[in-house]
């Protein structure tokens, strides 16, 4: 087998032609109708390159199933086999088994899953009988377009989805992510570094003041001078003045020899200035540019889940429109990647439990098409994601009855809470209230895995829903995985950082405003009550990890500020002495003494050389509310 960079390469060129054909093959099965010749070439070309490149890599079971798929595709283009639904099946299995070698292959390098009923099933759609092309999905020929029409509407889907032609000036190189990850931590380590830089640079700075002090001095040398003449005008004696004056005017002559050398320090201090400011801009472009190497546009992600989408409508006998906004949206590939498994839940979910069946939709006034709309941007230092359908919504009263019954909540706790926090029990994990197991859903096993694959991805999910209107799930991802937004603040001398994206309130605290129940501290802000807690009392952090000087609000026994975090009926305010503001970390793994403590979603080391905790807010509240009911 060939070495490991050869077979990154392969990987890399298999995956884009895959992803070529699963995007034409999805466009023109959604188009309906003759298939342009200039298009299926345009997959034919790109399933025999990639049936070549595994044969040269030594992958029989790739290059079988490509044989086959191109043998089909070229049957299509020449005319003697119609567009049928089983040829198009046949095409988007064998898609789907290709890449599923691919993965195993990127995972131990080796083919094995098997390929004969792919195979079969591909053969059986290239030799079975002619149908009439152009005909109806239903067997029906397909009654004939006007010619002019025809050969526009042929030429603008080829148009459409055929690759651009012409040469690009902007060259591409493929780079494995693991070297780029290097470069991007190399280039993390050059940030903190230029914050050291910055650092040492206003402390040298400071030594100026030295100059400013010897010429404080000898003022005051003179004023005293002047007051020893005063006292001998009036007594006739210095009184001891003048051994002051004496020995001020010796500390002035020396403070004034070093103030000559401090003025040469001054201009080199200038001109450190000017390296710094050179030194930030440059450090900052490099880490700038090394950070979008890794980026790629969401289309790459959106793009998988028309099929997903397709195929799951298609098994529930649903008609559903997919609308994509904002596929340029860019992010860090590493994301993308961990992105693709809860999107393709969630967009199951939404066409399994979101959308009505169409007797229920006709029934309800609406369309028989239920429509998802996925739309992307970005919102500060954030890329939010939102998935929405025009669907049922999802009955809190419904959900609460479940999750009573499973023991989630009791009926106690069900009666106090509000419609969304029912809403976001569905997110527990095993919770589902399908009344049945089927292919797609009812095993419990799909809103709990959004949300921790959120949770990994450093995100937050949000949602909102309206019975009988639809419902939307906001994600919001940090757009890097490896430069953390983040709020620091500092508690009993101990500076922490706390995710920007997941602050979802600041207040100022008084000593009224914190109440004791049942001996646990409370507040509230907007009429919520929630649990106010300390990190002293939650963790007992190592010395050698934290420590520092108490603060005033410290010394006093009560914070300063709370920083709200988590979610309806699961929030917790945390209290805090001083907000020391907004800062770009560099995420580092935690150290083993840390490691097991829960709450803590890694570290980052500052440009004082101090470490800095950052806390993972939705596990530290879970863990600060159980320690704060005890």
């Amino acid at each position: 087998m060939a070495n490991e960079d050869l077979v990154a390469d392969y990987l890399g060129e298999a995956h884009d032609y895959l992803d070529q054909l699963n995007k034409v093959l999805l466009e023109l099965a959604e188009s309906g109708g003759d298939w342009p010749k200039d298009t299926v070439n345009g997959m034919f070309r790109s399933a025999h390159s990639l049936k070549g490149l595994s044969a040269c890599f030594g992958f029989e079971r790739t290059n079988a199933v490509t044989h086959q798929l191109e043998t089909l595709l070229t049957l299509v283009r020449d005319g003697r086999r119609a567009p049928t639904p089983d040829v198009v099946r046949a095409m988007f299995d064998a898609i789907d088994l290709v890449q599923h070698l691919t993965a195993e292959v990127a995972a131990g390098g080796r083919e094995v899953a098997p390929i004969e009923l792919v195979v079969e099933q591909l053969e059986r759609a290239a030799t079975a009988p002619e149908a009439g092309r152009g005909a109806a999905p239903g067997g029906a020929p397909a009654a004939p377009a006007p010619a002019a029409s025809a050969d526009k509407a042929a030429t603008a889907k080829a148009a459409a989805v055929a690759p651009a032609g012409g040469n690009d000036s902007n060259e591409t190189v493929r780079v494995r992510m693991d070297r780029l990850d290097r470069m991007v931590n190399l280039t993390g380590e050059l940030v903190v570094a230029r914050s050291r830089f910055q650092l040492v640079a206003r402390q040298l700075r400071s030594l100026h003041r030295l100059g400013e002090l010897a010429v404080t001095v000898q003022d005051l040398g003179r004023r005293l001078d002047e007051l020893e003449k005063l006292q001998l005008g009036k007594t006739g004696r210095a009184n001891g003045i003048d051994e002051l004056v004496e020995a001020l005017q010796g500390h002035s002559a020396r403070l004034m020899a070093a103030h000559g050398d401090l003025l040469g320090t001054g201009r080199l201090l200038r001109d450190l200035d000017e390296v710094a400011y050179d030194f930030d801009g440059v450090v900052g472009g490099i880490h700038e540019a090394v950070l979008q190497l890794r980026m790629v546009p969401l289309d790459s992600v959106f793009r998988r889940l028309q099929r997903v989408v397709r195929d799951t409508a298609e098994l529930l006998h649903k008609a559903v429109d997919l609308e994509v906004v904002g596929g340029d949206t860019q992010i860090d590939k590493r994301v993308a990647d961990e992105l693709v498994n809860p999107l393709v839940h969630m967009l199951r979910n939404s066409v399994d439990h979101g959308l009505e069946s169409p007797e229920n939709r006709r029934a309800a006034g609406k369309s028989l098409r239920g429509k998802i709309r996925v739309d992307s941007y970005q919102r500060g230092s954030s890329v939010v994601i939102e998935v929405q359908d025009d669907g049922g919504g999802i009955d809190p009263e419904r959900v609460l009855r479940k999750a009573v019954e499973i023991g989630l909540v009791t009926a106690e706790d069900a009666a106090n809470m509000t419609p969304q926090a029912a809403q976001r029990l569905i997110f527990a994990p095993g919770f589902s209230t399908a009344k049945e197991v089927t292919e797609v859903s009812g095993r419990g096993m799909g809103m709990d895995i959004i949300a921790a694959s959120i949770k990994k991805l450093r995100g937050s999910i949000e949602l909102q829903s309206e019975v009988g209107v639809g419902t939307c799930f906001k994600i919001q991802l940090p757009p890097s995985m490896s430069i953390l937004a983040s709020l620091l603040l500092e508690v009993n001398g101990t500076m922490f950082a706390l995710p920007l994206t997941e602050v979802r309130e600041i207040v100022e605290l008084s000593a009224a405003a914190v109440h004791k129940v049942q001996g646990r501290q409370m507040i509230v802000v907007r009429e919520r009550p929630m649990p106010l807690v300390m990190l002293p009392q939650t963790y007992r952090f190592p010395a050698a990890i934290v420590g520092g000087n108490r603060t005033e609000a410290a010394a006093e026994g009560r914070p300063r500020h709370a920083i709200v975090f988590g979610f309806d009926g699961n929030e917790v305010a945390l209290g805090v002495d001083r907000l020391v503001g907004k800062e770009d970390l560099v995420i580092k793994p935690l150290c083993a003494e840390l490691a097991a403590v829960q709450g803590l979603a890694g570290m980052a080391i500052r440009g004082d050389g101090k470490v800095t905790l950052i806390l993972d807010p939705s596990s530290f509240a879970t863990f600060a509310l159980a320690r704060h009911q005890k």
